[in-house]
């Protein structure tokens, strides 16, 4: 159920606009990992359903980002979107996904609960290096 329900999500917010909150994501020099904390709101919203929190980073074409979501209630999961919301195929684990970026530019992170009636506290640690 959780890979249809991850599935399904991300079906239908691959062609929606960014809604909620949305975080610009900066790493620190000579950094190349950051750990981001947040708190996702289920229930209705001004969209008809969720509001995501979506980080937003900059990235080159051939840089391998890396994403490893917890949160307490283990119900975070995540989507990501490449330069011009093109959606990125994360697999079948919407918590954990490592992969080559297909193009440079501004990609988005949108994090929301599994299941939209709850809330849930979440950590994501995000990490880009370039491919040797």
């Amino acid at each position: 159920m959780r890979k249809f329900a991850a599935a399904l999500l991300v079906l239908l917010l691959a062609t929606a606009p960014a809604w909620g909150k949305t975080i610009v994501v900066r790493f620190p020099k000579g950094r190349t990992t950051v750990i981001l904390k947040g708190r996702t709101t289920g229930g209705p919203s001004e969209s008809g359903g969720m509001d995501p929190i979506t980080y937003r980073l900059r990235a080159r074409k051939g840089q391998t980002l890396t994403l490893h979501l917890t949160s307490v209630k283990k119900n975070a999961i995540f989507g990501v979107w490449a330069p011009g919301m093109d959606p990125v195929d994360v697999g079948t684990n919407p918590t954990d996904w490592s992969g080559e970026l297909p193009k440079t530019g501004n990609y988005e992170i949108s994090v929301w609960p599994e299941d939209e009636s709850t809330n849930t506290a979440f950590t994501l640690e995000v990490t880009i290096r370039d491919t040797p």
